[in-house]
């Protein structure tokens, strides 16, 4: 049967009023952006609780445990769990008994996931005069080969909230596309290891994470053929020749090109242009390399207060025709954009600068997704189909403090969003109505817009849910759901089962999107129309939100049975 879904937003739903006291802080100065590398440590799954020592010595029991057993992760599981130092319950895998090995090496999924994620996991006892034997199997869920470039495995032992073991996986190698990759302690006879490592020598009460990136600086933005570049100075039109061309990343101390970092075209760009058989390593052949550029703003004579929009930089999507490999290094997936925001003024009345100085960085990751240039279009396009650009809010730990002397209060910066640019290239007034959560961009064509933030002492939080329903209704099952809040929100997926532990099937088939502005202080409220379901049949739901780094979180289920 076919799928009807009918997807509205009913409403926005305010969550706060940002006003708080009479203590506020403001900033007159510069803004100045650069494109950065990705280089801290992303948790993609764990086996374990990180910090947590189970008095048992082990999570579970018996052959479903990590203690001396075989546990393999269940056909309808396709994502990690990214959230590590949660409770760890073993739900989602099955057992087997101590020095189980047929599995190794291959693995069966009924699902398909963003992001690799462990399959199998095994603790065997020694005998016969071996060692003991620790394996980790990892799956690709995939549809495209995954390098391991950059991807580790880390151990927190006995309840330990600090890594003691980290191993890299072998930056040569690739995961195929639902395929596996089996790192083991020693060579056993009868199995087929990819990779041995002595270090993988876990005990059951050893958390043991699957990650990526680390304070080694691995680039994950490393996609196919990446070029740095600054300049030209200033200007509304951005796609002319760079003053400079660096090859690599290089850090904003290190550029001499004699203007002032705030003026210029900060760009990253990758792909090998059309008719070229290697990387560009010259200015006219960069600018037909697709990518983006940032351009600060500076704010002489104005000054902007809490909860007052203002203009961040000019923000460009260089959407070039280009060849880049269909793997997760091959394209952009995200990129860093570092912004130092400096003249920043406690609202006192002193003006006093902010503890620790009055320039503060701020880190927003802004993730590319590139689709294919044929219909149906994902994104509303007027030529081939248009790609998008989403931006997340800085981290949480990314603020400023001002000490108004009976109090004190953190200030973040959020990004409220884009607006399209005047004729002359200046930025407009700050409009949420004619504002864009997501930056969508033609192909074929350098595509520029205002971003804005806002300073505010509210830390927008993750998705927060208000409610998940499943109402039967006329030969359908309608879903409901509204949101409180969703930061860094890319969009939702549903899924259906016969039971609670059942395979489940997805019921959308393109993911459904976020309906605000990341930084927003509105939730919003969804429906969705479920009509192949059969009369007489109990159903659960489940809903996950997906964020703009490809992580998901599940909620429900919720049941319906349509009479």
């Amino acid at each position: 049967m076919g799928k009807k879904a009918k997807i509205v937003i009913v409403s926005l739903i305010l969550i706060s009023s940002l006003v708080v006291g009479s203590v506020s802080a403001f900033y007159k100065g510069e803004i100045d952006g650069q494109w950065g590398v990705i280089d801290s440590v992303q948790y993609i799954d764990v086996i374990g609780q990180v910090g947590y020592n189970p008095p048992s010595g082990e999570w579970g029991s018996d052959d479903l445990s990590t203690g001396y057993a075989t546990i393999r992760r269940l056909p309808n599981i396709c994502i990690g769990d990214s959230v590590y130092n949660d409770p760890f319950t073993l739900v989602q895998w099955e057992g087997f008994p101590d020095r189980t090995f047929d599995g190794l090496g291959s693995h069966t999924a009924t699902c398909s996931g963003p992001e690799l994620f462990i399959s199998e996991y095994v603790h065997a006892t020694g005998a016969l005069g071996f060692s003991d034997y620790r394996a980790i199997e990892i799956f690709n869920p995939t549809n495209y080969p995954v390098p391991l470039a950059g991807y580790k495995i880390q151990m927190t032992e006995d309840g330990s909230s600090s890594v003691t073991v980290s191993i890299d996986l072998d930056p040569a190698g690739v995961v195929p596309l639902r395929g596996t990759w089996v790192i083991a302690n020693r060579d056993r006879s009868g199995t087929n290891e990819d990779q041995i490592d002595s270090a993988l020598d876990f005990t059951g009460n050893d958390a043991v994470g699957l990650v990526k990136g680390g304070s080694d600086g691995t680039n994950l933005t490393g996609a196919d053929c990446d070029n740095w570049a600054t300049g030209p100075a200033g200007g509304p039109y951005p796609d002319v020749a760079p003053t400079t061309l660096w090859g690599s990343y290089t850090p904003q101390s290190d550029w001499s090109d004699g203007n002032p970092p705030y003026t210029d075209w900060n760009q990253v760009r990758y792909g090998r242009p059309e008719g070229e058989s290697s990387c560009p390593t010259t200015i006219d052949k960069f600018q037909k390399q697709s990518g983006f550029g940032f351009d600060g703003a500076s704010t002489d004579g104005l000054y902007y207060g809490k909860n007052q929009p203002f203009v961040m930089g000019v923000f460009c999507h260089y959407n070039k025709p280009i060849y880049a490999p269909e793997t997760t290094q091959g394209k952009f997936g995200g990129v860093p954009l570092d912004i130092t925001v400096s003249g920043i003024r406690c609202d006192d009345p002193g003006q006093s600068i902010p503890v620790g100085g009055d320039t503060k960085n701020f880190t927003y990751y802004f993730r590319l997704d590139e689709t294919p240039n044929s219909a149906p279009c994902t994104y509303p396009s007027s030529t081939n189909c248009a790609d998008a650009v989403f931006v997340s809010q800085a981290p949480s730990n990314q603020s400023f403090t001002c000490d108004y002397g009976t109090s004190t209060v953190t200030y973040v910066i959020n990004v409220l969003g884009f607006m399209q640019r005047n004729s002359n290239g200046s930025c407009p007034v700050w409009n949420a109505s004619q504002a864009m959560r997501d930056f969508i961009s033609n192909e074929g064509t350098t595509n520029c817009g205002c971003m804005y933030g806002m300073i505010s002492d509210e830390i927008i939080t993750a998705v927060e849910l208000l409610y998940f329903n499943a109402q039967p209704g006329d030969g359908v099952i309608t879903l409901q759901w509204a949101t409180v809040t969703e930061r860094d929100n890319y969009g939702f997926n549903l899924y259906r089962a016969t039971s609670e532990d059942g395979e489940r099937t997805r019921l959308n088939e393109a993911l459904i999107p976020s309906l605000v502005a990341p930084g927003s202080l509105f939730g919003a409220e969804y429906e969705f129309v479920d009509s192949t379901a059969e009369a007489g049949v109990q159903y659960y739901y489940w809903l996950e939100d997906v964020d703009i780094h490809m992580l998901s979180t599940f909620h429900g289920p919720v049941g319906a049975i349509l009479e």
